[in-house]
């Protein structure tokens, strides 16, 4: 099979891509990352109302409920880096995070169409912009 003009140009943007790590040091896990979701696509941005946020590995999770354009709430996992990396850009798994509060996130959603996304960025509710980008899903660099 030949790829269309598209699907090279996505094929070396996920090369690219996953080679940047590389140069920052060991990496892994970015083929599950790019399998799930679309991090090539534009990303999207979500603002909602923080519910809980989960410090787990191998990926921290934050949930928040999205209100759409016609009141309908959706309720959207966005997953992170590992605890250790965001430690490490000085987020704290206690008073830190504010459930009720909003928070927007900007990302990439699934590919399967699930209400779940990958964060680049978030904004913390006093207007701070964080960006949670390490190039490998597991903040190893």
């Amino acid at each position: 099979e030949h790829a269309s003009p598209g699907g090279m140009k996505r094929i070396l943007g996920a090369l690219a891509f996953s080679a940047l790590p590389m140069l920052a040091g060991p990496a892994s896990a970015h083929h599950a990352l790019q399998s799930e979701f679309d991090i090539n696509a534009p990303s999207h941005r979500w603002t909602g109302i923080l519910k809980i946020v989960q410090w787990i590995n191998p990926h921290s999770r934050f949930v928040i409920d999205v209100t759409d354009d016609v009141g309908k709430v959706t309720t959207w996992t966005f997953e992170t880096a590992a605890p250790n990396g965001l430690r490490r850009i000085g987020f704290s798994s206690k008073g830190f995070f504010e459930v009720g509060k909003t928070y927007t996130v900007i990302g990439y959603p699934a590919r399967d169409g699930s209400a779940i996304a990958f964060v680049e960025q978030i904004t913390l509710p006093d207007g701070r912009h964080v960006r949670i980008w390490f190039g490998d899903p597991n903040g190893s660099n």
